[in-house]
C-alpha cells in the first residue's frame, strides 16, 4: 500500500498544479491522502507558493463539497458505508453547528471532524454558496500556514534557505553537481577535489535507458548548480525538457562532446533480417580514448562553474589523463595476448566502444532491447560456437537465464561485469581480466 501511496504521489507531483488539484480532491473528500507533501515537492521544484496554494485550495474545497452533497442528498446508509460517519456522530455534529450557520464551513479543514462537519451542513441544507465561501477560506489559511510550517522544517533540516544550492546527500556547505550516472560521477569527483559535491541521477542498480527519477531527485536537481550529461541516454532525452523546466536556472554540460559516436550494431538473425538501428550507441564512457574526452569536458565545465580555481581543475585533470592512459596501456597488454578470442557476448550491448578500442567483437544477448525469441537463441548458440566465445558477460540489471541458457549449450562462461559501477578504472580493468584468456569463468550457471 505504501509502494502505491509513493508511486500516486511522484504520478500527481508530475502533473504539475493539476496534479495537485486532485490530490487536494482526494483529502477533502473521502480518500485519505497527504496532498501536503505534493504541495511542499512542487514548490520545492520551482512551482509558484501562492499558484499551489491556490490550486491546493481549490481542489480540497471541491472535495469537501462532494461530503456536503453527500449529506445534502441525505441518505445516512451512504454516509455510514462509504464516509465512515456513524449516525449518531453526525447527529451530534448538527446539534453542535444548529444556530451557528453556514459559516462553520470555515471548520472544515480541520482533520477528523472536518468531513462530518460538511456532510453536516449538507444535511441541514445550509446556503450552498456561503457554505462553499467559508469552506474555501478555511481551506486557504490552512494551505498557507501548513506550507510556512513545512518549508521551515525543512529549511531547519537541510541548514538552509529553500533555493540555496547545496548538497543533498553529502556535505551541505559545498555547491552541488548533478550527474547522469555513477561513473560520471568517478570522473567528476576526481577532478572536483573538495570544491563541489557531486549526486548522481541514475540510482545503482537501474537502467539508465529506462530510468524515470523520482520527485526528491527533481527536488536535488532544481537545488544543483549543474547538470552533466553522458549525453545520448534515452532517459535523458525523454527528461531533459522536463529538467530545464524545474529548474530553469540550471547549466547544462554534454560530457560526450567531441567523442566520435557509433551507431547501435545491426543485429542479424537467423530468418535473415537485420534490423538496422541507427540510434547513438550512449555508452561512450566504457572507453578509455572516450574518456579522455570525458575529463577534459568535465573539467572545463568545473572551470567555467569556478573560474577562481579553474586551474586546479586543470591541473587534476592532466594527471587523470595520464591514470588513463596507463590503464590504456595495461588493459592492452592484458588482451593482446595470442590465445585470448576476439569474440564476446554479453547481454546488453553496454561495451560496443570497449570493443572498439581493442579490436573485439561484441555480440549482444538482448534484441533491439527485448529478451530473445527461441529463433534467436538457436542463432545465438551457432554463433557462439562459430565466433569461439568463451565468456558471456551479464550485466547486475538483467536476468541472466538467457546467459545461461547459452553457457550451458556451449559452455563458455559466465562472467558479472558492471559498466555502470562508480569505480570506473577498476571495472574497466575487471572486464579486460574478464576477456582474457588467462582470466575467464570456466564454471557456467545450471
Amino acid at each position: 500500500m505504501d509502494a502505491f501511496v509513493d508511486t500516486l504521489i511522484r504520478l500527481l507531483t508530475d502533473w504539475g498544479y493539476p496534479g495537485l488539484f486532485v490530490s487536494a480532491l482526494l483529502a477533502g473528500s473521502i480518500v485519505p491522502f497527504s496532498s501536503e507533501l505534493v504541495m511542499v515537492a512542487l514548490v520545492q521544484l520551482g512551482l509558484s507558493p501562492v499558484g499551489c496554494i491556490i490550486a491546493a485550495t481549490l481542489g480540497n474545497t471541491v472535495g469537501g463539497m462532494t461530503c456536503y452533497y453527500i449529506g445534502r442528498m441525505g441518505k445516512m446508509e451512504w454516509i455510514e458505508r462509504y464516509l465512515r460517519v456513524r449516525h449518531d456522530k453526525s447527529e451530534r455534529t448538527q446539534r453542535f453547528l444548529q444556530g451557528k450557520g453556514s459559516l462553520m464551513g470555515f471548520f472544515a479543514f480541520l482533520p477528523f471532524v472536518g468531513e462530518a462537519i460538511a456532510i453536516a451542513l449538507g444535511l441541514m441544507r445550509s446556503n450552498v454558496w456561503l457554505t462553499t465561501l467559508s469552506m474555501f477560506v478555511g481551506k486557504l489559511l490552512r494551505y498557507a500556514v501548513m506550507l510556512l510550517a513545512m518549508e521551515g522544517v525543512i529549511s531547519s533540516a537541510t541548514g538552509k534557505s529553500a533555493g540555496t544550492p547545496a548538497a543533498a546527500d553529502s556535505d551541505q556547505s559545498l555547491p552541488l553537481i548533478t550527474v547522469s550516472i555513477e561513473p560520471l560521477r568517478y570522473f567528476t569527483e576526481a577532478l572536483a577535489g573538495n570544491r563541489f559535491s557531486v549526486t548522481s541521477m541514475v540510482p545503482k542498480g537501474s537502467v539508465p535507458e529506462s530510468y524515470d527519477p523520482t520527485p526528491r531527485q527533481l527536488i536535488a536537481l532544481s537545488r544543483s548548480r549543474a547538470y552533466l550529461t553522458a549525453g545520448h541516454l534515452p532517459f535523458e532525452q525523454a527528461w531533459m525538457q522536463r529538467f530545464r523546466d524545474n529548474a530553469p536556472g540550471l547549466l547544462l554540460f554534454d560530457t560526450s562532446a567531441g567523442i566520435p559516436l557509433l551507431d547501435n550494431a545491426p543485429h542479424s538473425h537467423a530468418d535473415g533480417d537485420t534490423r538496422h538501428r541507427h540510434a547513438v550507441d550512449p555508452h561512450t564512457w566504457s572507453s578509455t580514448v572516450n574518456a579522455r574526452y570525458i575529463v577534459d569536458n568535465i573539467a572545463r565545465a568545473l572551470a567555467a562553474l569556478d573560474t577562481l580555481h579553474r586551474t586546479e581543475y586543470f591541473h587534476r585533470r592532466d594527471s587523470l589523463q595520464q591514470q588513463i592512459a596507463a590503464l590504456d596501456t595495461l588493459i592492452r597488454q592484458r588482451l593482446g595476448q595470442p590465445d585470448t578470442p576476439r569474440a564476446f557476448m554479453i547481454y546488453h550491448p553496454a561495451l560496443t566502444y570497449f570493443a572498439r578500442d581493442y579490436g573485439l567483437k561484441q555480440i549482444p544477448i538482448e534484441a533491439d532491447g527485448k529478451e530473445p525469441s527461441p529463433t534467436r537463441m538457436k542463432w545465438m548458440i551457432e554463433t557462439c560456437r562459430k565466433e569461439g566465445v568463451r565468456v558471456i558477460l551479464v550485466q547486475p540489471e538483467f536476468d541472466r537465464k538467457n546467459a545461461a541458457a547459452i553457457a550451458r549449450e556451449t559452455g563458455a562462461g559466465i562472467v558479472p561485469v558492471n559498466p555502470l559501477a562508480y569505480d570506473w578504472a577498476a571495472e574497466m580493468l575487471h572486464t579486460a581480466d574478464a576477456l582474457s584468456s588467462d582470466k575467464q569463468t570456466d564454471s557456467h550457471e545450471q
